[in-house]
């Protein structure tokens, strides 16, 4: 059976960042904070190049300025006060207020709606992941997270594109289908189940398979959620800077959706 050449590139791309990306979790602190700002900046200025100027150079979306700056804040900074999150909610709220208002009096409306979207998505969202590292334990629950949802997403990807034949929501994803689905569910319960009992993290039998099928869900509606604003903005990828992945948010999308989940069961757990 022959593997189809995305998949493969797909693959190639992952054990040249995985590694990097692990060691950054093992370090903690400021470097974890820092990278998850600077990956989230990278995220923040795709998400405004496919919501302002999808066909334009991205040249042009830095020069929006400062405030593209704001969600990378947000997520580096809970780092040192949890406070970064409220200061962040309160700046996107203001965005937003002044975006869907009807009136033009703090500028043209949409680029105020996008910033505020921003610090949201992937701003404050993100910021889960770096509070997580934060706790104690916290690198085995990010490593747990990490790890399950790209098995989850490769398992999904494979499965999908070996075997799908029935479409999941082709309105929104066109590619998707319930056998990748089904597929990224079946890796995320095997992936927790073993990262679970290695790290020692409390998990019964149960309770990994639970939080397994929650964590499948969340990364498929985190998936789901970026493919519906790339159909919206109408562009295929949100950049081209991950061979066989896309974009950052591309690769990020199913952790946004996962992310709040592991801190919310990390902090109770």
């Amino acid at each position: 059976m022959r593997i189809p050449r995305n998949l493969a590139l797909r693959l190639a791309t992952a054990a040249v960042g995985m590694p990097l990306l692990l060691l950054v979790i093992w370090a903690g602190g400021w470097p974890f904070a820092i990278v998850a700002g600077l990956i989230t900046l990278g995220g923040t200025i795709e998400f405004a190049h496919a919501w302002l100027m999808p066909t334009r150079p991205y040249r042009e979306v830095v020069r929006l300025g400062p405030g593209l700056l704001a969600p990378a804040v947000v997520v580096a900074g809970v780092h040192a006060d949890q406070r970064f999150l409220i200061a962040g909610a309160l700046l996107a709220a203001l965005f937003l207020a002044a975006g869907y208002s009807r009136t033009n009096l703090f500028g043209p409306r949409k680029p105020l709606k996008v910033a505020g979207w921003a610090i949201i998505y992937p701003g404050i969202i993100f910021s889960t992941i770096v509070l997580t590292r934060d706790l104690d334990q916290g690198r085995d629950w990010v490593l747990l997270l990490v790890l399950t949802t790209f098995t989850a997403d490769t398992g999904a990807y494979a499965v999908g594109s070996l075997f799908g034949r029935h479409k999941l929501w082709p309105a929104i994803s066109p590619n998707k289908t319930w056998e990748g689905a089904i597929g990224g569910l079946a890796a995320a319960v095997l992936a927790v189940w073993v990262l679970s009992t290695w790290f020692d993290l409390g998990l019964n039998l149960a309770a990994a398979i639970g939080l397994g099928l929650g964590l499948g869900v969340a990364a498929k509606a985190g998936d789901l959620t970026e493919s519906w604003m790339k159909r919206k903005a109408d562009i295929k990828d949100s950049s081209g800077l991950l061979p066989g992945h896309g974009g950052l948010l591309d690769r990020l999308d199913s952790i946004v959706g996962v992310a709040p989940v592991v801190y919310l069961v990390a902090n109770f757990t």
